[in-house]
């Protein structure tokens, strides 16, 4: 009987993939010319030189390949989203505004990283509604409690945000319009993505914003 797998091994700190580069680069060549499900896990291994042996034991199976490199994917944002928004949010612009100019540098950011990266992100739309939401489960507060609390407790005090929401609510906010924004959009364009996205904010701001005038 086979072992089942433990997918929570791939992510964070613990992901292998990052030790097999050759790996890596087969397997986004192939999830951003197909879909998953069309995505040829042999071609993969026949590219990348490893063995199904070796494969299986790392990454369980196709899908916990996949999940490996989105959970790089959504590393390379937090690492760059989270410094931005500090920067921007010392800013005299306010809280939401540098929630947008952040989401628009991420943006900027991931595509000449690799190209490949937001590709992929941006593929990800396409599949079924039940395979994203299985996935996201993986990702539910990827450090977002952490890191927006300081900045959310600081709108607060300075009246941006309406003392009424605690940061934790605001917070909780976040992560689920960011977390379901595949279900605002009906491409994988990254303009329409990021469009909703600014939309999403406003929506926040005029809903959970302080009382201004």
């Amino acid at each position: 009987m086979k072992r089942k797998y433990d997918y929570q091994l791939l992510i964070g700190e613990s992901n292998p993939l990052p030790k097999f580069p050759n790996l890596l680069d087969a397997a986004l060549d192939e999830f951003c010319a197909k879909k998953y499900e069309e995505a040829s896990l042999n071609e993969i291994l026949k590219k990348s030189g490893m063995s199904k042996g070796s494969f299986y034991h790392h990454f369980g199976d196709k899908y916990g390949l996949y999940l490996a490199i989105i959970d790089l994917i959504v590393k390379k944002k937090v690492s760059y989203f989270f410094p931005v928004l500090q920067e921007k949010s010392d800013e005299s612009g306010g809280f939401f505004n540098a929630l947008r100019d952040v989401m628009k540098s991420t943006m900027n950011f991931m595509l000449p990283v690799d190209e490949r990266l937001q590709h992929l992100f941006s593929r990800l739309m396409e599949e079924s509604t039940e395979f994203r939401e299985r996935l996201y489960e993986f990702f539910p507060y990827y450090d977002y409690s952490r890191a927006f609390y300081e900045y959310i407790q600081k709108a607060i005090a300075s009246g941006e945000i309406d003392d009424r929401y605690s940061p934790e609510f605001v917070v909780g906010i976040i992560e689920i319009v960011f977390s379901n924004l595949y279900k605002l959009v009906s491409s994988s364009d990254p303009k329409e993505i990021l469009d909703a996205a600014i939309k999403a904010v406003d929506m926040m701001e005029r809903g959970i914003g302080g009382k201004k005038g």
